[in-house]
């Protein structure tokens, strides 16, 4: 992992519609050149690789592209969002015809300063984005307490696993700003909304925008 001072230098990796939250894996299916050449180098290279949802679309193909095509050729580049989160890449599987099945363990989230590279894939310089100091810590905990009820009444019977991990002793008792990141293995919203939850320096805030989401209307 490069640190330069205080910044820490990552591989991007922009994907429309995807957030990725500190605390929870990321499964990620690669196929265009670039992408697998940046997996390939940050595993080699023990560089973090940062995954950013989008702010729009740079550069679209003319066509749609089949598989053979999108394993040949880069396919769309993307403007990524300036917050975003990053980890350690794992390779799981590279098939017989080069894609790569891969996994993230997202551990840092980040704000983007610089463009340190941009062919055949962006490098670029970040800097830790901390949290501010809970004035709220009850409050903080009895949201968390209050978002983790409704989830167990809202999946009830039909996802059991799930239920049982909800219940675990372990994951209740994690602090609440670390809860309001790992609750999205469990949740899933729209991109853009999930995207403020990231961007979030209030863990009370981020909790007080999902207890608003799922609580009962």
């Amino acid at each position: 992992m490069e640190n330069n001072g205080n910044n820490i230098e990552v591989a991007l990796f922009p994907i429309p519609n995807v957030v990725a939250f500190p605390g929870v894996d990321l499964p990620l299916h690669v196929f265009e050149p670039r992408y697998r050449q940046l997996i390939n180098d940050c595993v080699g290279s023990n560089r973090l690789v940062g995954v950013s949802h989008t702010l729009k679309t740079i550069h679209q193909p003319t066509k749609q592209q089949t598989l053979e095509q999108a394993l040949s050729s880069n396919q769309a580049t993307y403007k990524p969002r300036e917050v975003f989160s990053a980890g350690v890449c794992e390779i799981l599987e590279t098939t017989s015809d080069g894609r790569i099945i891969a996994n993230v363990s997202i551990n840092q989230r980040l704000n983007l300063v610089e463009e340190m590279q941009s062919l055949p894939y962006r490098i670029v310089s970040c800097t830790e984005l901390e949290d501010e100091t809970s004035t709220t810590p009850s409050e903080d905990a009895s949201l968390q307490n209050s978002i983790n009820a409704r989830l167990i009444e809202i999946v009830g019977s039909e996802q059991p696993e799930l239920a049982k991990a909800l219940v675990d002793p372990e994951w209740k008792n994690i602090e609440p700003a670390e809860f309001s990141f790992r609750i999205f293995q469990f949740l899933r919203f729209e991109a853009d909304l999930m995207q403020m939850i990231l961007e979030e320096q209030s863990a009370n805030t981020r909790l007080e925008m999902i207890w608003d989401l799922l609580r009962p209307r």
